[in-house]
Parts: C-alpha cells; structure tokens; sequence
C-alpha cells in the first residue's frame, strides 16, 4: 500500500458519503435534496455536452445560479478538458474545469465525473471536484444531473435534465 492510499481511501469514503447524503446513490437525484446544504455558490439549471474516448472534452452553461453576498452572480459557462475512461458499464472522466461566471470572475477546478447508464440511451452523471484557483477558492465542487448518450466516434454525452452544481467551503 502506497503511503497516499489510505488518504484515497478516507476520500473515497468521504465522496461516497457526501453523494449519498446528496442523494446522489443509486436510487437517482433531485436539485431539492442537495438544496439543504450550505453553498457558497449553487446552480440549479444549465446544460452541458462531452465527447469522451481517450480524451475527454466538453462545453455548457449553468443557469439559475445564486451566491450568498453576491447578487449579481446569476449564470456561467463552463469548459472542460481532460482524459476519459470507458468501460462497460461506466463511462468516468478526469478534467480541468474553467467556470466563466456572468460577472466575469472565473473557478478553476478539477473534477472527476462518471456517466452512469441507466434505461436505453439515458445516463445519470454524478460529479465531484475541488477549485485550484479563482473565485470561490477553496471550495469543494458537486454536481449532478440526467440526460443521454450517443456512441458514435466518441461518448458523446448531453447532461440536460436536473443539472445541478455546488461550490462548498473547502476550508472547513
């Protein structure tokens, strides 16, 4: 065992526990059971694509936004670049995150998102990050939302329904 493996392992058991808590299991989401939690930022609506083989890449907006102390914060768009890994069953990716917000100010972020099938075309996308610069730094990142997924030369996912995303204090 590597010396960093039981530190994976707490956070493992950590994200686990905060996506359940989130509602985030097996049993499906809703933007109102994350609705409880204390966020510096959470958006509730909004959008996004990603093609997925061996690289991952992808665009979208999050819409319906609010920050405590921050009126004015009310949408962003989001790019992502990074790797991707396909199974049979899963499809997760591992990206560098830039969330532009409507005032001009930007999060950076890394993320681990997995897209996991559910009846037919249709997925479930369960993510978790934490920001390595910009506004809302620290902070600690989930998200999660529904949409479908194409299979022609990549994955190629759009997250459309429920999207929701959640900066929390990554200082506490």
């Amino acid at each position: 065992m590597s010396p960093s493996t039981p530190r994976r392992l707490t956070a493992g058991a950590a994200a686990l526990a905060g996506a359940l808590t989130l509602g985030l299991g097996t049993l499906g989401s809703t933007a109102a059971s994350a609705q409880a939690l204390p966020a510096l930022v959470r958006c509730t609506g909004g959008s996004f694509t990603m093609a997925v083989n061996a690289a991952a890449h992808g665009l979208g907006t999050l819409t319906n936004c609010s920050a405590p102390g921050r009126p004015g914060l009310t949408s962003g768009a989001i790019t992502m670049s990074g790797l991707g890994t396909i199974t049979d069953t899963l499809v997760t990716t591992t990206t560098t995150d830039k969330i532009t917000w409507n005032t001009g100010e930007v999060t950076n972020l890394t993320e681990v998102r997995e897209f996991i099938p559910t009846v037919g075309n249709r997925v479930r996308e369960v993510g978790t990050g934490d920001s390595i610069s910009g506004l809302f730094h620290p902070s600690n990142e989930e998200e999660f939302g529904r949409g479908t997924q194409s299979v022609n030369d990549a994955h190629d996912f759009t997250i459309n329904n429920g999207l929701t995303v959640a900066l929390f204090d990554g200082a506490l």
